[in-house]
């Protein structure tokens, strides 16, 4: 059985897009945990009323505490041997379990991973992560993720109860970044699909537009190297070089955020002085762009923040 965990807080425009989207799934055997987080709309009527109507939907309640306690109470309470995460205002096509599932038996992986549809008001946007479908190790699949080339959305995974070892992490915002390589690195293999799957509503209000988001991924950065050198997932050299860079576009993408100068100029300060613990790093892992904005932000972060 695949464990489907989706959070609800005051989505009643959105959440029947989203329950119905899994009653059509080509594969029936799964159970849906509908947590609400204490609504205060309709949402939890009309997740009550599904439960109702099908006693594989189960309904489930916590008073509002956020996101990441409802994803835990879910993963408490779920039978399955797979987990799968859903946002509440998200739908999936018909075939996701079954694809999903299907490279998972077929590769004996832990993880499989698809692709995802940005869909805004007026257009839709298809990305894939891979260009065919394919198998990465343990070691590979770490990489990407670390370097950005596999984003760390879990609404992309469908895992095997095995490897959600670790609780959903409780952050404010970036809580897949703090526990997506985790759940990774309990993985021997990861099947990768080379085909969308998931329909990601970008909507103003949403947590991923709230403003200056991007301060909490320097403490989840950090946590992650830490968290790589002390399993020892990988070399340390490159752990180093793989930090050095998030940290260099953590501070190009704060530079230039329509925001105080001063603003900006204290946030890229601490975030130079945080990584000057991960230095020396040579040139060829940064790259030529990369290597000039370290050099730069070293020695004029005023500067830096001007002209990056």
């Amino acid at each position: 059985m695949i464990s489907i965990i989706v959070p609800v807080y005051n989505v009643e425009p959105y959440i029947e897009q989203c329950i119905e989207s899994v009653l059509r799934q080509t594969y029936g055997c799964w159970e849906l945990l509908l947590i609400d987080d204490g609504s205060t709309d309709g949402s939890a009527n009309i997740c009550r009323s599904y439960a109702d109507k099908d006693e594989r939907i189960r309904f489930l309640q916590n008073s509002h505490a956020g996101p990441a306690k409802a994803r835990n109470k879910g993963i408490e309470q779920a039978k399955g041997e797979f987990i799968y995460f859903m946002d509440s205002d998200d739908w999936i096509e018909p075939d996701t379990l079954e694809c999903m599932l299907r490279a998972i038996q077929q590769h004996d992986a832990d993880i499989a991973c698809c692709g995802l549809f940005f869909d805004y008001p007026t257009k839709s946007k298809a990305v894939c992560y891979t260009k065919q479908d394919c198998l990465l190790s343990r070691e590979e699949a770490l990489r990407y993720i670390i370097t950005g080339k596999l984003p760390s959305y879990l609404c992309i995974l469908l895992l095997k109860r095995s490897v959600v070892k670790e609780p959903y992490t409780d952050v404010p915002c970036y809580e897949d970044y703090a526990t997506g390589y985790k759940w990774f690195s309990h993985a021997h293999k990861v099947a990768m699909i080379a085909s969308p799957k998931y329909h990601y509503i970008q909507r103003e209000g949403s947590i991923l537009h709230t403003k200056r988001r991007d301060e909490f991924l320097l403490d989840i950065y950090l946590e992650r190297h830490q968290y790589i050198r002390q399993h020892q997932l990988m070399d340390e050299a490159e752990n180093r070089a793989n930090t050095v860079r998030n940290l260099l576009k953590l501070s190009k993408d704060y530079a230039r955020k329509p925001i105080a100068f001063d603003e900006r100029v204290s946030f890229v300060s601490k975030v130079r002085d945080t990584l000057q613990q991960f230095l020396p790093v040579g040139f060829a892992p940064l790259g030529l762009k990369r290597w000039l904005r370290l050099k730069l932000m070293l020695l004029s972060v005023k500067t830096y923040v001007r002209i990056v």
